[in-house]
């Protein structure tokens, strides 16, 4: 039996992402022979059972620190693959990991990082300089750079692309990531409250500590309907249909792109900044920057802008197309690392 561990950290700040990201990736790993360990802090209840009901284990350490206690956890449970969705493990700890696994796969969406792993994923939108420096940091690893190799849901190809030809604004989704520690959906909440004529979809995350706060704030908005707590599928179900989107960088933003959908963006964490500016840059996406600068006024001026003039919405459609849907690039990581798992089990 192959046995595969897979790392990340599920703290309130990291939020829900990482969880669905390497459950995701293991879907797509997943075959006759394999056993897969998923090993974090502080996994919610919920999280756990998705894990049981698709029959993977769950182990969880107290700190993600202390290098030691994950080195004695792989050679304990003979993990022959491990995998890193956990940005704070530096250079010397990989090294070490690196050396008691047949091989080591690290997920990092930052760009001036050494890993010191067999195979290195970034798959977020980056520039050809962004791509050169990460292949001089790691010259001796197997890159997986760029939108082709999202990791989504295997169900996610499946699902409808929005048209590129619709101009009007009825529907917008939001979506502010799993735990929105500095409380984006309620100053999202305060600034479209008054549209009347269109319908929110918000979605709010298990980790979220103001979900009673903001579900009491809308008892009498008619116009916004919540959603608490949904699985990865069942978010990118109630993402399409949409005319328009706001929310932060990050996963969720891969996922509206990948679907089709017009996307307002905030920043939210610093590591978004680079694949934000990219994306603007080649206006696939409408940024308005770092969170702590914009404002209710900000979002309401933009999303009536949106509504005055209907030609905004064109571009970024045109633009979507172009980078995302019309090349099908989210198939290549599951062909990829099919190949790569064939060269390790061989």
């Amino acid at each position: 039996m192959k046995k595969i561990g897979l790392i990340f950290d599920s703290s309130y700040k990291t939020g829900g992402g990482h969880f669905w990201r390497c459950f995701n990736l293991a879907k797509i790993l997943k075959k006759r022979g394999r056993s897969f360990f998923f090993i974090s802090n502080k996994l919610k209840k919920n999280f756990i059972n998705i894990l049981n009901k698709e029959g993977f284990n769950y182990i969880k350490l107290k700190s993600l620190k202390k290098n030691s206690n994950i080195k004695s956890l792989i050679k304990t449970k003979q993990l022959d693959t491990f995998i890193s969705d956990y940005y704070d493990l530096d250079e010397k700890n990989k090294k070490e990991i690196n050396k008691i696994v047949n091989c080591f796969i690290v997920i990092d969406d930052h760009l001036n990082k050494k890993h010191f792993c067999d195979v290195y994923i970034n798959n977020n939108f980056m520039t050809d300089v962004s791509k050169n420096r990460i292949k001089k940091l790691n010259p001796n690893s197997t890159l997986l750079l760029g939108i082709k190799y999202f990791i989504h849901t295997y169900k996610f190809s499946t699902l409808k692309k929005k048209e590129k030809n619709k101009n009007e604004i009825k529907k917008v989704f939001a979506f502010f990531g799993s735990s929105d520690p500095s409380n984006e959906t309620f100053k999202f909440i305060k600034s479209v409250q008054d549209f009347k004529n269109i319908k929110f979809k918000i979605l709010i995350g298990k980790l979220n500590k103001n979900y009673q706060k903001i579900k009491n704030y809308c008892k009498d908005k008619k116009n916004i309907r919540l959603f608490y707590n949904l699985t990865n599928y069942k978010t990118l179900k109630l993402m399409q249909n949409n005319d328009l989107s706001f929310g932060s960088g990050g996963i969720n933003l891969t996922e509206r792109l990948f679907l089709g959908l017009p996307s307002v963006v905030l920043c939210t964490a610093e590591n978004q900044k680079n694949a934000l500016i990219a994306l603007k840059n080649k206006k696939i996406i409408h940024f308005l920057g770092d969170s702590k600068n914009v404002s209710v006024l900000l979002i309401k001026n933009c999303l009536q802008n949106f509504i005055k003039n209907k030609k905004l919405l064109h571009p970024l459609l045109k633009k979507i197309h172009q980078y995302y849907i019309k090349k099908n690039n989210y198939l290549s990581l599951q062909k990829r690392l099919n190949f790569i798992m064939k060269k390790i089990y061989k």
